[in-house]
């Protein structure tokens, strides 16, 4: 059937605008974020790149290690096909072994790698990681401008909100994977800014993957990972793997099982007013806080049916020596 349109060019880009035009007047009508124009969701890498192969593959032998697992994993992949920014938090333990399981598995089935925020001193003073932060462009924590500039950019971002507060200072064994989230809300802020969904990761098993004790750190190394000041992190419990002593991050954890569970994206409500009112930012925090909390604890109360005989024989190991105070 013949078409007035076909074979004009001029034409058919007109329309083409006209459409994209028309879809994000709707996403705006419904308070859904904007569409992305052009590209996909992530940062861009070179998958010949020898430092993402390397770890992709250190990835691949810790994930036989811990008998990995990623559930949920097409919430994500839906969002990324369609164009949308996101931010993925989660919850935090002290290593980077549960990030890199994730992150590899991401990488395996989506072909996208996010930007990463990362702790001012930890990610930025100890030589190796170091050069990996800087390979990967890992954002420092206090940079919310070159965050937001990230997210708009590249579309895709990971962070945990948590930070060592949560993943170090937390007492597991008295805080089994608890939220502190309390006063950090720059996540949110940046979903709102770049009109990004908001996806909470839970990770269960990443607790167990080193010992914390009750012996304090040393303090020479917290002076090594915080910039010199041994005293913010005082409370900072030596932790054990299989090798002893967890000194350097991602070096022989014991192997329970990990598992990640993908939540479907957070509901922001009102997105206008949340950015313009202080109260209802606090208040939608509070909500989504609550609900990360619950989506946590669901995933935890699952873990025996992805628990097998070595991880079941670790964890009632840990609680021996946490009964006996150690």
């Amino acid at each position: 059937m013949y078409s007035p349109l076909r074979g004009d060019p001029e034409v058919m880009d007109e329309l083409g605008a006209a459409i994209g035009t028309a879809l994000t007047d709707l996403d705006e009508r419904r308070g859904r974020p904007p569409r992305r124009a052009g590209g996909t969701p992530g940062m861009a890498v070179d998958a010949g790149d020898w430092l993402l192969r390397g770890g992709v593959a250190l990835a691949g032998a810790l994930s036989r290690y811990h008998r990995h697992r990623v559930r949920h994993l097409d919430r994500l992949a839906g969002l990324f096909e369609r164009g949308r920014r996101v931010v993925l938090v989660g919850n935090h333990a002290l290593d980077i072994v549960d990030p890199l399981l994730l992150l590899a598995e991401v990488y395996r089935q989506t072909g996208r790698l996010p930007r990463f925020v990362g702790h001012e001193n930890g990610w930025f003073r100890l030589p190796w990681v170091r050069e990996f932060s800087r390979h990967f462009q890992v954002i420092p924590s206090r940079r919310p401008e070159e965050t937001v500039a990230a997210v708009e950019r590249d579309g895709f971002l990971m962070l945990y909100p948590g930070g060592v507060r949560e993943s170090g200072l937390r007492r597991y064994r008295d805080e089994p994977y608890i939220l502190k989230w309390q006063d950090r809300m720059g996540f949110l802020r940046v979903a709102l800014e770049t009109g990004a969904e908001v996806v909470f990761v839970a990770a269960v098993g990443s607790e167990e993957a080193y010992y914390q004790t009750t012996l304090p750190t040393p303090r020479v190394w917290l002076r090594a990972l915080n910039a010199g000041d041994d005293l913010r992190y005082r409370n900072l419990g030596l932790r054990f793997g299989a090798a002893g002593a967890q000194l350097l991050p991602g070096v022989l954890p014991l192997p329970v099982r990990i598992t990640h569970a993908l939540s479907e994206p957070l509901d922001l409500g009102d997105r206008q007013r949340a950015r313009s009112d202080p109260k209802a930012l606090i208040e939608l925090h509070t909500r989504l806080w609550d609900e990360c909390q619950r989506f946590l604890d669901g995933a935890v109360a699952l873990r025996r049916q992805d628990s097998d005989l070595l991880d079941l024989l670790i964890r009632s190991g840990q609680r021996v020596l946490q009964r006996i105070g150690i």
